[in-house]
């Protein structure tokens, strides 16, 4: 069992910094910012609890014997070290900028942007994003952390829109579920952007990396990509579901006599694009240890 938990350090890392990203990016005036607050300081205690492992794993000694000269050579002078000093920095600057009780507008919600998409965009140096030289190195770190940010926009997206429907309606139904149409169909353009952006540099960094239709089928690497792939394939039958059809019958609920129904399948909907959300994440934590070639 100690061996997932590498893994599932690494899932929830992303996870966590991909819907800290994205909710600032969609997330609605009304809804409560104690969520991203809270998603800060989970990611600190994350990003700190993954440097301590990867440096005693560099070492080969227990974490407490890890002493601070040792510390500051692998926060300082090693790509994944400074990587990692630099996604605390940014995270722990989002934290008094979060718990402002003044509005998320302007250039405070462009620092928190900013800062969050940071703290993500550097977890391209802990996968194979990372592992080159010159200027090809430099266009692979590059289509690494787009694909990053891209991702985080689609995760933070779906949770966005998730929580305006899990909102209960009450007196205010007809007005909430405006704001979720709103959102939804707002959407529409955004998501064949981020659509587009994760399938060129998803598709770059694979060929670049030696990648092939054999190595697609043949290696341990290749089949967990395929998983992946039928995940992610599964995410965008939903997307169109959305779009052509769930979303429209919102609008004619909202137009019409209100029926439930309509609501209640985009919530449905959305709940199980985030549970394969989820397991795509999964898969991309184990994805990133294994050798694309072997």
């Amino acid at each position: 069992m100690a061996e997932l938990s590498p893994y599932a350090l690494r899932l929830a890392l992303y996870l966590v910094l991909m819907l800290l990203f994205g909710r600032l990016l969609f997330v609605r005036p009304g809804l409560p910012r104690s969520i991203s607050l809270t998603l800060a300081v989970v990611a600190l205690i994350l990003v700190v609890i993954d440097a301590v492992n990867r440096l005693s794993g560099v070492l080969g000694v227990p974490a407490a014997d890890i002493d601070p000269a040792t510390a500051h050579w692998f926060l300082t002078g090693t790509p994944v070290g400074e990587a990692g000093l630099l996604r605390t920095v940014a995270v722990l600057a989002m934290l008094p900028l979060l718990a402002s009780a003044t509005p998320l507008r302007g250039l405070r919600r462009l620092a928190l942007l900013a800062l969050s998409a940071t703290a993500l965009a550097s977890l391209s140096w802990n996968g194979h994003a990372a592992a080159g030289d010159g200027f090809g190195g430099t266009l692979r770190l590059v289509a690494g952390i787009v694909h990053l940010l891209a991702a985080g926009a689609w995760v933070g997206a779906i949770a966005a829109i998730l929580q305006l429907a899990a909102r209960p309606q009450g007196l205010r139904l007809r007005e909430r579920t405006r704001e979720l149409w709103q959102a939804a169909h707002s959407f529409a353009l955004p998501g064949t952007i981020i659509v587009a952006t994760l399938a060129m540099t998803g598709t770059y960094t694979y060929v670049d990396l030696g990648g092939s239709v054999q190595t697609l089928i043949g290696t341990a690497h290749g089949r967990w990509l395929l998983l992946k792939l039928a995940m992610v394939g599964g995410m965008l039958g939903l997307a169109a579901l959305h779009r052509w059809r769930l979303v429209p019958a919102l609008a004619s609920s909202i137009r019409g006599g209100w029926q439930p129904r309509p609501l209640r399948s985009l919530r449905h909907s959305l709940a199980f694009e985030s549970i394969l959300a989820v397991l795509v994440l999964a898969c991309v934590a184990v994805l990133g240890t294994l050798d694309p070639l072997t």
